[in-house]
Order: C-alpha cells, then sequence, then structure tokens
C-alpha cells in the first residue's frame, strides 16, 4: 500500500445490497408484484430481512411448497423486464470512500448473495465498477455469503488475515466467521443495529465516512 505500509488489511470485501447500494425500491416492488402473481399476503413482511440473503432463502419462506424455484425465476424475470436495477441510489460518501481506500491501496471487491449478472450490470449503471478488482456473486453453484466469500478468496488466492468483509447484515458477520475472516458491519443497511451488534463484528460502522475512519485515520493513529 501506498501509506499504509503496517496495516492489518489488504483486501477490503464489500458486500452490496444495504452497503453500497440502497436497492430497496426496485427489490421490494419486485417482490410485491411476484407475490401478487402467487397471491400471498404480504401485508405483514418486513421485506428488508429478504434484502441481503439469496432469494431461495426468502421465496422458500414466502411461496414455500414447490412454487419457490418457479416463484424465483420469475422473480429475476420481472426484475429485468422492470429494469429494476435503476430504482436504487448509492449511500451518501459511499464514493468517497471507495475513492480514499482505493488510493490508500487497498484491494476492493464485492460478495453479494445477488444475482450476479445484476449486481455486474448495477456496478457499471452506478459508475463504480472501476474501483473494484472483482465481483462474486449468485449463480446456480453458489448463493449464501460463506460459499461466495469461500470461492472469491479461493480463486484469488488471498491471506485470509489480510481479509475485511465489510456488510450490513448477519449473514455478511456470519458468512466471514464461516471462512475466517475479520468483518465489519454497518449499521446504515437493512439490518437492525442491535442485531448487529449481537452478532459480534469486529468493527461497527455508523456511517460510510465511518469505514474510512477505521481502516485509515485509526491505523495511522497506531504507527
Amino acid at each position: 500500500m501506498k501509506s499504509k505500509a503496517g496495516s492489518k488489511y489488504r483486501y477490503i470485501i464489500f458486500d452490496f445490497d444495504g452497503t453500497i447500494n440502497n436497492t430497496a425500491p426496485g427489490i421490494v416492488a419486485t417482490f410485491k408484484r411476484v407475490l401478487d402473481m402467487y397471491r400471498v399476503d404480504y401485508s405483514d413482511v418486513d421485506f428488508n430481512k429478504h434484502i441481503g440473503p439469496p432469494l431461495e432463502y426468502s421465496f422458500k419462506e414466502l411461496v414455500g411448497g414447490d412454487r419457490w424455484r418457479e416463484a424465483l425465476e420469475t422473480y429475476r424475470r420481472i426484475f429485468e423486464e422492470t429494469n429494476a436495477v435503476r430504482n436504487s441510489f448509492l449511500y451518501d460518501g459511499i464514493v468517497d470512500t471507495l475513492k480514499k481506500l482505493y488510493d490508500e491501496g487497498f484491494v476492493l471487491s464485492v460478495a453479494t448473495s445477488k444475482y450476479e449478472p445484476f449486481a455486474l450490470q448495477s456496478l457499471e449503471m452506478l459508475g463504480i465498477s472501476g474501483y473494484f478488482s472483482c465481483l462474486y456473486g449468485q449463480t446456480e453453484k453458489r448463493g449464501f455469503k460463506d460459499e461466495i466469500l469461500r470461492q472469491l478468496i479461493g480463486d484469488n488466492g488471498w491471506n485470509k488475515s489480510q481479509c475485511l468483509m465489510i456488510g450490513d447484515t448477519c449473514y455478511d458477520v456470519n458468512g466471514a466467521r464461516a471462512n475466517g475472516i475479520d468483518v465489519m458491519a454497518v449499521t446504515y443497511g437493512f439490518e437492525k443495529a442491535d442485531k448487529l451488534e449481537e452478532a459480534k463484528p469486529d468493527y461497527i460502522a455508523h456511517s460510510t465516512k465511518d469505514i474510512v475512519t477505521i481502516l485509515v485515520e485509526e491505523e495511522d493513529e497506531k504507527k
């Protein structure tokens, strides 16, 4: 790294939904359209808890039975047809955060349970793909965060002691723990702060600026 030779971390792995990008409007609208088609009452559904885990998890719970696979494919079709990725926005300050970390020499990547083609499309649309060395998302062979992280780290041959996962849900914390890497939880996303604290991440960031403070300023003070 340019100015961070003594830093503990080199590889910063970001979650996407709820960490970089607020994708709730497009995701929730698509969920509702699918559930209407399957005549599922969603009046008491907390959709926030379905932004983060794989769609397989969500549709097994929301639709169930033998219909969840079909519902999942219907979701992907509608999401693409309605160009739902455009119904999202970057969190305040996240571009400055990515630029700062990139300029400091950190290797940035994305590990998301979002369907990989949609995640790649979103990065391009938002104009931030240039900050990331790679993106690993949900495919037919992997879906949960621990699986995605395992392949991301393994394919790139990264030293786990130099990796840090940053995400907004307990799935991110648990996925990092399952792979033996440290994790930073952000409270501005979709998970409730108390649940994140119960998961005991190594760091907690309450804003995008806090991410830089923890990774850069705090490290500089230790030198």
